[in-house]
């Protein structure tokens, strides 16, 4: 098994995250709609196609001003998995892999604490040594601050397919995660694996 290894930001997640939550028009149709992906990540995040309008966003004169949710990282080695029985490219059987991540902060107050959604779309791919079967990984999420983790939760994504089929989507979230207040950057890490927690890319830490 391969890992495709990410050292930073999900840099195409990231461009994305900004259409699914801020609802930035660069990936609108050409009539002026929202694309099949922010509606898909709207939906995740709002449940609903659309965002919501920036006033008409949640207000809280006793919250933090100066708060900024942090962006979502995808781990060293976690943004996608692979299966195969050799090293050349015809003995893959599946892939699993990461291809939009969003995340949601409601602040709770001064001090820096907040309420938290991570929001995770990827897909299965079936390779050519693959056949119809149930595919999935584990997908774990954890939230740092500093070097203090203060939130880690795991869950199974992936999908069945049909024969003849060459792959289908997942969607996967994480809901009512609490982050406390406290000092120190805050860093949302999200991987897939067989199982154990994220590892950071420590190296690109802000």
């Amino acid at each position: 098994m391969n890992d495709v290894t990410t050292r930073r930001p999900y840099l195409l997640a990231a461009s994305l995250l900004c259409l699914a939550l801020a609802g930035c028009g660069s990936s609108s149709s050409s009539s002026g709609e929202p694309s099949g992906l922010q509606r898909t990540m709207n939906v995740l995040m709002f449940q609903s196609t659309s965002a919501p309008a920036p006033d008409q966003l949640p207000k809280d004169d006793d919250q933090d001003q100066d708060f900024v949710c942090p962006q979502v990282i995808v781990a060293d080695g976690g943004a996608a998995i692979r299966a195969q029985s050799g090293t050349d490219s015809a003995s893959l059987r599946h892939q699993i892999s990461i291809l939009n991540v969003a995340r949601e902060c409601t602040p709770t107050g001064p001090g820096g604490g907040f309420r938290l959604k991570v929001g995770v779309e990827g897909r299965v791919l079936l390779g050519p040594a693959g056949g119809a079967g149930a595919y999935s990984a584990t997908l774990n999420t954890q939230v740092l601050r500093g070097d203090t983790v203060v939130a880690r939760r795991s869950g199974r994504v992936g999908g069945t397919l049909a024969a003849g089929q060459g792959g289908t989507d997942f969607t996967h979230v994480e809901d009512d995660i609490v982050v406390p207040p406290g000092r120190g950057d805050v860093e949302i890490i999200v991987g897939l694996g067989q199982g154990g927690a994220a590892t950071p890319a420590r190296s690109r830490r802000r």
